[in-house]
């Protein structure tokens, strides 16, 4: 039976993901109705405008992640993130245990492209930011393919969660999609793999904010070493055999990290 300090430490951070999640929302309608339509103003050369609406989202993000770890609510582990430097387009895959894993890499990457679903575009809590940073809109079309290869040939960083979507709370990884290594081959970009643990599991998918778990949940980040894509690149094999290797690999090698736990 749980103490009673055990029971109000559990119902305060029920009250304290909500007052988070609040001013989340609050926090994504203030961007995209008062900062970013200053920045429209402010910065008319269009890739500077993208690069500083990513920064704002990068700093905002930041702010909200200290946010919750000063509630109690979570605390964020952060290791290898100096891979991040290298003065090459990075495309960085992740796996995707939890609602707050792109929140988490955004806070510490001052600059990066991501590709979302439609469904940020019309939240209004989230459309601003969405939109102002220009990330690229997951239609499954060509323009997705083209648009991320050219952020990519520009040095940019990407992040892309090749399962799709979050994982299950009883499940290690989903099957991968082959859009990211698709955007790998054609661009030649580095893959920087991020693998992202989530202890104990929560804000997983079909799991409601308010099911806390019995403790602060811990999120840690780990950045591992760069994949060059060259090795999947052979002239004497069709570029989908290409795809569908290099996309096995990806899917095994994320697997054999996530196995040693």
């Amino acid at each position: 039976m749980q103490s009673v300090d055990g029971v109000l430490a559990h119902y305060w951070r029920i009250l304290a993901t909500g007052i988070s999640f609040a001013v989340f929302g609050l926090g994504g309608l203030g961007i995209g109705l008062v900062a970013m339509p200053l920045l429209l103003l402010l910065c008319h050369e269009p890739e500077q405008r993208r690069l500083r609406a990513q920064y704002l989202v990068h700093r905002a993000f930041k702010a909200f992640i200290a946010l919750m770890q000063a509630l109690g609510v979570m605390r964020l582990e952060v290791s290898g993130e100096e891979k991040l430097q290298a003065a090459v387009p990075q495309l960085v895959l992740a796996n995707h245990p939890s609602l707050l894993d792109v929140v988490c890499l955004i806070s510490v990457m001052p600059q990066a492209d991501c590709i979302v679903k439609q469904a940020l575009w019309r939240n209004p809590f989230t459309r601003g930011p969405v939109q102002a940073a220009a990330y690229i809109l997951n239609d499954q079309s060509e323009q997705l393919l083209h648009d991320s290869v050219a952020r990519l040939h520009g040095h940019n960083k990407m992040i892309v969660f090749p399962e799709g979507t979050r994982t299950a709370k009883s499940t290690v990884l989903n099957p991968f999609q082959r859009g990211a290594a698709h955007i790998a081959l054609a661009s030649s970009a580095e893959i920087l793999p991020v693998i992202i643990r989530c202890t104990p599991s929560t804000l997983s998918k079909n799991e409601a904010w308010y099911h806390v778990p019995p403790r602060r949940f811990v999120i840690s980040v780990d950045f591992q070493d760069g994949i060059d894509v060259a090795t999947w690149r052979e002239t004497a094999v069709a570029p989908s055999l290409q795809v569908r290797r290099l996309n096995a690999f990806l899917h095994a090698y994320f697997l054999g990290k996530l196995a040693h736990e």
